[in-house]
C-alpha cells in the first residue's frame, strides 16, 4: 500500500516538473523565427524599463535569449529571479504576429553577461490583443494633423452651430508633431498639450467636448499621402496640478471619412476606421522587423 503511494506521488511530482508541452512548442516554434522577447525589468522606471534579447534556441528545460549592444548586460543578482516576459510570434502563415506572456525564472546568467537562459513556462499566455492597438508613431510615419474645436449644440434638440475654433495645426515629421501626438489607434488617439494651449483654449477642451481632425499620413510618393476626416469627441482629459507638466486629453473617433471612403461620412464608434487600422497594422509589424533585424545584426556583428 505505502509502495503504492509512493509510486503515484513520484508520478505526480514528474508531472509538476516536466516542462508544459504546448510552451516547449511555442517556445521552439520562437527559436525558429528568431522571435524578439521583452523581459519587464522594472515597469515605474524612466530609463530602460525593458531588456529586449533574441530567442536562440530551446535547450532541456529552458529557453536561451541573447541581448547584445552598449550597456545591456544582466547583472548576476537577476538569476534566480523571476520576470515577465513577452514575445510576438506568427504560429500561422499570412497571420498576424500575436503577443504571448509569460512569468519566467531566469535559471543562469552566461559569462558574456548578455546571454541568458529562462526555465520552460508552466504556461505561456496569448493575449487577445485590442483591435484597435494604440501605437506610439515613428518620426517618418506622423502624419500632419489639423484639429478644431465644435462648438457644442444649446441643446439636444437643436443642430450643432457652425462656430469652431482652430486648436492646432502641425506639420508631420516634426518635432512639434511628435510631442503633440503620445499614441493612435483605429479608434481614437492621445494628445499631449503644451500648457499654454490648454489655458487659452480651454472651453474649447472640456470632455464631451467635439473636435474636427484631419490627419494626413505620408507615403512613398505625394501622390501616396493618405488622408482622413474625423468627427471626434474628447472622452477623458488629464490636466497635472504641475504647471510644468503638460495636460492629456483621450480622443474617440465618431465618423470619418478618406481613403476608400468615397467623400462620405461613416459612424466608426463600434470598431474605430478600418481604413487607419490597417496602416497602423503595416506599421506596427514594419516595427516588429525593423528592431529584429537590429538585434540579430548586432549579435551577428559580435
Amino acid at each position: 500500500m505505502y509502495d503504492a503511494m509512493r509510486r503515484v506521488l513520484s508520478l505526480f511530482r514528474l508531472r509538476q516538473n516536466r516542462p508544459d508541452p504546448k510552451a516547449v512548442n511555442l517556445l521552439g516554434l520562437a527559436a525558429e523565427q528568431q522571435a524578439i522577447f521583452q523581459l519587464t525589468v522594472d515597469p515605474d522606471k524612466v530609463k530602460e524599463p525593458f531588456r529586449y534579447m533574441v530567442c536562440r534556441g530551446v535547450h532541456g528545460k529552458g529557453v536561451v535569449l541573447a541581448c547584445r549592444g552598449p550597456n545591456r548586460k544582466f547583472s548576476k543578482v537577476w538569476e534566480k529571479q523571476e520576470f515577465p516576459f513577452r514575445f510576438l510570434l506568427q504560429t500561422e502563415t499570412d497571420a498576424f504576429p500575436r503577443l504571448h506572456k509569460f512569468q519566467g525564472r531566469i535559471t543562469q546568467i552566461h559569462q558574456d553577461l548578455t546571454t541568458i537562459t529562462v526555465a520552460i513556462p508552466e504556461n505561456i499566455a496569448i493575449l487577445e490583443q485590442r483591435r484597435n492597438i494604440r501605437l506610439k508613431l515613428h518620426r517618418h510615419h506622423l502624419p500632419s494633423l489639423t484639429v478644431w474645436g465644435l462648438a457644442k449644440p444649446r441643446s439636444e434638440s437643436q443642430p450643432q452651430a457652425l462656430e469652431q475654433c482652430l486648436l492646432a495645426d502641425l506639420p508631420g515629421q516634426s518635432d512639434a508633431m511628435l510631442a503633440f501626438l503620445k499614441n493612435i489607434s483605429a479608434g481614437g488617439m492621445r494628445l499631449v498639450l503644451p500648457r499654454s494651449l490648454y489655458a487659452q483654449r480651454e472651453p474649447w477642451l472640456e470632455q464631451g467636448s467635439r473636435l474636427l481632425a484631419k490627419l494626413t499620413f505620408p507615403g512613398q510618393e505625394p501622390d501616396q499621402e493618405q488622408a482622413y476626416e474625423f468627427v471626434a469627441k474628447i472622452n477623458n482629459a488629464f490636466i497635472p496640478d504641475d504647471i510644468e507638466a503638460r495636460p492629456e486629453i483621450g480622443v474617440q473617433f465618431l465618423s470619418a471619412r478618406g481613403q476608400g471612403l468615397q467623400g462620405h461620412w461613416r459612424d466608426v464608434r463600434a470598431d474605430g476606421c478600418l481604413e487607419l487600422l490597417k496602416l497602423l497594422q503595416s506599421y506596427q509589424l514594419q516595427y516588429y522587423w525593423d528592431l529584429k533585424k537590429n538585434l540579430i545584426m548586432r549579435e551577428e556583428s559580435a
